[in-house]
């Protein structure tokens, strides 16, 4: 369970949706997940829901969510954009939430499904043809949008405080940070901040903050030159038993057996001299 804020540039990105469970995680863009093979477990704004073959997920600005399980034939197209990337549904965007988030694929209109084939066929050309990619999700949202039944989004400043609270442990995780240091760093109550916990990220603080720690380990993990010391009490630990403890749940492995794995790879990678 590793939780972060997470941002995309520009006002359109097309990629490979994941193949492994993702951490839960808010942005200010919108996210459409289409799935072309298998099955996914996400959780949308606190609600677990499934996906199959043919269905389509919407996240919506700033709503923490998750990829939980996915079947080893799962594979998809993901389409980060902005809420004003088109402007005459920026307003349901900014102002209203799904009420369900998934479309399932029948549901989807042919041509709904023909602007993400061709939003696909256009992956990792962020720079080329904007006009026409733009007018691709034009026509996807056209669909999409009147196929949603929606709710008034009365929970927008909860979803924007979801926001500052994550980007606000992700910055202060390796200091000596508590429910209470980060309630007053937020100018909220501890109780409110609690309830956050407990009602949208459905996990307790200290799990959520060792989480993030351990993401931070495993990046300084890969300097040779550093120590598991170094990177125990760098990342907010106080001490090695914490450090291995919470490296285990989130990893499954020891840090040694973590070092060692990752150095085999690197090894394994080296170019062979002739």
């Amino acid at each position: 369970m590793k939780a972060f804020y997470q941002t995309h540039l520009g006002n359109l990105f097309v990629g490979d949706m994941t193949q492994s469970p993702f951490p839960l995680h808010v942005h200010e863009t919108l996210e459409v997940s289409y799935l072309y093979t298998g099955t996914c477990d996400m959780i949308i704004d606190g609600k677990p829901c499934t996906i199959h073959a043919g269905d389509l997920a919407i996240t919506f600005p700033l709503v923490p969510h998750s990829f939980e399980q996915l079947t080893t034939d799962c594979s998809g197209l993901v389409v980060f954009f902005q809420a004003d990337s088109i402007e005459e549904y920026s307003a349901i965007f900014h102002k209203q939430l799904p009420v369900s988030p998934i479309l399932r694929a029948s549901q989807l209109s042919e041509d709904a499904r023909f602007a993400l084939d061709r939003l696909a066929g256009m992956k990792g050309r962020e720079q080329e043809g904007t006009t026409m990619r733009l007018a691709y999700l034009h026509l996807l949202l056209a669909h999409l949008v009147g196929a949603l039944e929606y709710r008034p989004a009365d929970t927008l400043n909860e979803r924007g405080l979801a926001d500052r609270v994550i980007k606000y442990i992700y910055d202060h995780a390796c200091e000596s940070i508590t429910l209470s240091s980060t309630a007053r760093g937020l100018g909220i109550s501890e109780s409110h901040l609690s309830h956050l916990f407990s009602q949208q990220f459905h996990v307790n603080f200290r799990r959520f903050v060792n989480a993030i720690r351990i993401d931070k380990a495993e990046s300084l993990l890969r300097d040779p030159t550093t120590t598991l010391t170094a990177v125990c009490y760098g990342c907010g630990f106080e001490n090695m038993r914490t450090f291995r403890r919470a490296f285990v749940r989130e990893t499954g492995l020891l840090p040694t057996e973590y070092l060692q794995k990752m150095r085999g790879e690197v090894a394994l990678n080296a170019p062979i001299e002739a």
